[in-house]
This record gives C-alpha cells, sequence and structure tokens, in this order.
C-alpha cells in the first residue's frame, strides 16, 4: 500500500537542497516548492489543488522538478477520484497529460 503521506518518492533531502538553492533566509516565496502528498491529490478541491499541481510541475526548483513516474502517478490518483469526470478535476488530468506528452 502506498504512503497516503507521501510526496510521490520526493525525499527531505530534495526539499532541503531546493530551500538552500534558493536561500535559506530569502524573504520570497519560491513558487513550486511546495510537492503535495498522495492523499492531498485524492481528497483536496480541484480549485486548490490545481494551483499546487501546476507550480509544481512548471515553477519547481530544479531539486524538485517531477519526473515522468510522479506525474503519471498524480494523473493516476486524478482519474480514480469519483469526480474524475468533473472540469475543474479533467483540467488538472489534462495538465498531467500535457506534461508527460501523452
Amino acid at each position: 500500500m502506498t504512503d497516503p503521506d507521501d510526496r510521490f518518492g520526493m525525499p527531505d533531502s530534495a526539499f532541503q537542497a531546493a530551500r538552500e538553492s534558493h536561500g535559506l533566509n530569502s524573504p520570497v516565496f519560491r513558487a513550486g516548492m511546495y510537492v503535495p502528498t498522495r492523499q492531498e491529490v485524492a481528497t483536496l478541491s480541484a480549485a486548490k489543488l490545481l494551483p499546487i499541481v501546476i507550480d509544481w510541475m512548471w515553477e519547481s526548483p530544479s531539486e524538485l522538478i517531477p519526473n515522468n513516474d510522479q506525474v503519471a502517478d498524480l494523473r493516476a490518483i486524478l482519474l480514480a477520484r469519483p469526480d474524475a469526470t468533473q472540469l475543474e478535476v479533467r483540467e488538472l488530468i489534462v495538465a498531467c497529460e500535457d506534461y508527460l506528452k501523452v
């Protein structure tokens, strides 16, 4: 069983390296520094999830850029949601497909 609190296999060291490369004391918030948990992808409203996912896929620092396997897992969780046919969730699925060039 997959850990619902897992952030798609992103190790703690990647988050630390991203913080260090951006500057530990930087007052500027860097987009893409938040990687959702599998549980969040399965349960958050699409409206809340959309900016998180888009920032992670397209704005994350190099240490946190998702690979194709991670985005494919993200897409699979979205497809398994009971609301997967709703427009906002479909938008997230299409964003994953665009990233993967599916």
